[in-house]
């Protein structure tokens, strides 16, 4: 079986299998094919691993095998109405990932609903598209809405002048476009739970990662044919299931316990390469983009992956400028290479004192 074969038949067989094990005629009702149809897809999921068959003759019995798959489209508004984001997941998600290890389910869950929430609450879309596939050793997940535009979105309420600073804006977390309901930590925290993470909006990709590491297209879902309409937000998501890591140690690492909300977020991480847009980071307007709304965190973590040039203009803005007129703020920097540390250095950022790399 192709990956990029599976679709919407296939997930609803799945679906089927969670609540009883006579599939063929069950898989024919939930999908409308004939019973002939429905027979065959149920031996190219099992040929494929996604379903496990028992027993022999005309009445064999199924469970999930080794792989899942799930996806489904509806209308924000019905969703809304059912329940939201939770919902999806328990009805959907939830039960094809119950034999993984609780950490696991954890990280997935929080990725998974903030950026569900995100396209029901914020994106004014009309459908929403979303999928789950697991298969050796990797759980990715999608979701696609047809709204506005997360980027133009942001980037028309801060009167960005170029749409591509609307990333730095979003990775740096605590904005939000309807601050009533939201606290602006969604996609910092859903980033820092998962392995890859990614968002394609307008022809621009947001991603931690740069290069080589950066979350490549997923082979079992063309995402671009997941609506009626071309999506206008796609968000991407990659677990490692060998993983250590846990939700706990991912909220310890950037929020005070001793805190509540926008205040418990101390920590920030801020990938300076998105200033760059056209341009190394030479400008004095590089560093006040860089260091805007930097003021809200406790301790701000500079990132320099992907940057392989520094300007006096743009070191003293943030080193000096911004430092001197933020004293609480500690500044640290991280992924930085020797020439761009030393260019620092020389232009009165400090001796790098933080060991990261």
């Amino acid at each position: 079986m192709s990956l990029q074969t599976l679709d919407l038949h296939d997930a609803k067989i799945l679906g089927a299998v969670l609540q009883t094990t006579q599939l063929a005629s069950e898989a024919a009702l939930r999908t409308g094919l004939s019973r002939v149809a429905a027979s065959r897809r149920l031996q190219r999921l099992v040929k494929a691993q996604y379903l496990h068959r028992e027993g022999e003759g005309t009445r064999p019995s199924y469970r999930l095998g080794a792989k899942r798959f799930w996806r489904g489209q509806t209308a924000v508004a019905d969703l809304a109405a059912q329940g939201g984001e939770f919902t999806v997941w328990e009805q959907h998600l939830a039960p094809l990932l119950q034999d993984l290890p609780v950490q696991l389910v954890n990280l997935a869950s929080i990725g998974f609903t903030e950026m569900l929430n995100n396209a029901l609450d914020h994106a004014q879309a009309t459908q929403v598209a979303m999928g789950l596939h697991l298969a050796q050793g990797r759980l990715q997940m999608f979701v696609a809405d047809d709204g506005v535009g997360i980027f133009r979105h942001i980037a028309q309420a801060l009167k960005l002048f170029d749409v591509r600073l609307a990333l730095l804006e979003l990775a740096k977390g605590k904005f939000t476009t309807a601050p009533a309901g939201h606290s602006g930590m969604g996609v910092f925290v859903s980033s820092r739970m998962l392995d890859g993470f990614a968002i394609e909006s307008g022809g621009i990709v947001f991603d931690r990662r740069v290069g080589a590491s950066a979350l490549a297209p997923f082979d079992w879902v063309d995402i671009r044919r997941t609506l009626v309409e071309a999506p206008a937000t796609v968000v991407r998501m990659d677990l490692d299931l060998g993983t250590t890591r846990t939700a706990q140690a991912v909220y310890e690492r950037y929020f005070d316990p001793d805190e509540v909300g926008g205040e418990a977020f101390h920590t920030t991480e801020i990938p300076v390469r998105l200033a760059q847009l056209s341009s190394q980071l030479v400008s004095r307007s590089q560093g006040k983009w860089v260091v805007e709304r930097a003021a809200q965190f406790r301790t701000v973590v500079l990132d320099f992956e992907g940057v392989a040039l520094v300007g006096q203009a743009f070191a003293d803005e943030v080193f000096r400028v911004f430092a001197t007129a933020h004293p609480q703020v500690q500044l640290r920097r991280m992924n930085v290479s020797e020439e761009v540390e030393r260019a620092l250095v020389r232009f009165g950022a400090g001796q790098r004192s933080d060991g990261m790399v």
